[in-house]
């Protein structure tokens, strides 16, 4: 499973997630938990978008080689496709 990482920022009740290796995709989420759901199911229709367009995705990054500005935490999003993609 390819995981991507991810920058989150805000604070309680709005937060904000990024995927540095993909400008454009992003997510929110009231609580932490919901945010990194929102993102896996961004990141999962971003593939999806891609493969109907005969496109790929860019490839992740590193986890260590991601730069974490100052008030945002850095995580690790997987991207899971049905079984059918």
């Amino acid at each position: 499973m390819t995981r991507y990482p991810a920058l989150i920022d805000g604070e309680t009740g709005a937060y904000g997630v990024t995927f540095p290796d993909l400008p454009g995709i992003a997510a929110m989420g009231e609580s932490l938990e919901k945010a990194i759901l929102n993102a896996e199911e961004a990141l999962r229709d971003c593939a999806v978008e891609a493969d109907k367009d005969g496109a790929k995705i860019a490839p992740s990054s590193a986890i260590e080689d991601v730069a974490v500005p100052s008030g945002s935490a850095l995580v690790s999003v997987p991207l899971t496709r049905s079984s059918g993609g």
